[in-house]
């Protein structure tokens, strides 16, 4: 029997176990293969991160593993490594099914997988996880990337020295078909066109494998964003099962200081999550990061402030700068909101 049970030890199954570790709660998380991160000891193919925003809620800066702009993916694998020393982590402990575990909340954490496109053809084409990386083996030939994501990009960046031809597309690619040593793709616009060789680069999704309606699915699209998706789910679980009140600051309830705090923090609103604002009397409160399913008070997202009450939207202000969001509030203060 165990309280938590976390599926996965990539970035997002580490942070929410340590959220739960520091917490002091009963968890477990486990993971297919023998170590941490597996995600990222194959992926990115040519082992550079998009981006340097790689570090994890109160773990050491990312910066003491590569100052680099664009990281290399070995860096993060070794700071995840690290990251995931103090924690319960049972390794080479596949899960095929939730339930051989006597748990009481189940949160998968389980990644990506490499999506390959629904294009008639498509399965005689090599993929993003299976082509070389070795650009001699492009000389001389024309290559056909189907894609327009960074796996693609990054592929025909890789390439582009040493292939006679390079094209990337899109959604415009209609159907492939293999005649002999060569690939006859038909693309939208364009029509039927040669190659040596195709590569199916159209990036990842979701491995929805064990989701289940009672448990909760931890995920995001960097890692930014599920260092924050983590700390939204822990904070929910917290409140809902342990009471423990959901972090929020105090603000003056006056239109001019909402809208300079609302102002600032629009920008840095991951997606997915919202700021809510609670006015009570003089003062008002200020929930950070909450899943946007809230309806309650000013609900604050990266694009837009939604105004409800009694679950009811009453109004929307989408340009978040202080000047407009201070005429916002002082007509909205006016109208009772719920507390």
């Amino acid at each position: 029997m165990v309280e938590y049970l976390v599926i996965g030890a990539g970035p997002a199954g580490l942070q929410m176990g340590h959220f739960l570790h520091r917490a002091g709660r009963d968890y477990l998380i486990v993971e297919a293969g023998p170590e941490p991160a597996s995600f990222f000891r194959t992926f990115p193919r040519h082992r550079v991160l998009s981006t340097d925003d790689n570090s994890l809620f109160e773990g050491v800066p990312f910066a003491r593993y590569s100052k680099r702009s664009f990281p290399n993916a070995d860096d993060l694998v070794r700071y995840l490594e690290d990251f995931a020393r103090p924690l319960n982590v049972r390794y080479n402990t596949p899960v095929s099914d939730a339930g051989q575990y006597n748990a009481r909340h189940v949160i998968v954490a389980t990644g990506k997988k490499p999506y390959l496109p629904s294009v008639p053809g498509v399965e005689h084409a090599e993929t993003y996880a299976t082509a070389s990386t070795d650009p001699t083996e492009y000389a001389g030939k024309r290559v056909l990337i189907i894609g327009r994501g960074h796996s693609a990009f990054e592929t025909a960046d890789n390439i582009a020295s040493t292939a006679r031809v390079t094209h990337t597309v899109g959604r415009t690619v209609q159907r492939v078909v293999k005649e002999g040593d060569e690939f006859v793709a038909t693309i939208d616009g364009t029509g039927e066109l040669r190659y040596d060789r195709v590569i199916v680069c159209t990036g990842f999704r979701r491995d929805t494998t064990l989701d289940a309606p009672e448990a909760h699915v931890l995920t995001g699209d960097s890692i930014k964003a599920i260092r924050h998706a983590a700390r939204a789910l822990h904070r929910t679980l917290e409140a809902e099962h342990h009471g423990v009140p959901w972090p929020h600051r105090r603000l003056r309830n006056r239109p001019d200081a909402l809208a300079a705090t609302i102002a600032t923090r629009a920008s840095e609103i991951p997606d997915g999550l919202a700021d809510v604002v609670v006015t009570q009397g003089q003062h008002a409160l200020l929930y950070d990061e909450m899943p946007t399913a809230e309806r309650n008070g000013f609900v604050v997202t990266s694009t837009q402030v939604r105004h409800y009450r009694r679950n009811e939207l009453i109004a929307v202000e989408r340009r978040l700068h202080r000047k407009p969001l201070e005429r916002f509030f002082s007509q909205q203060l006016a109208v009772p909101c719920i507390a």
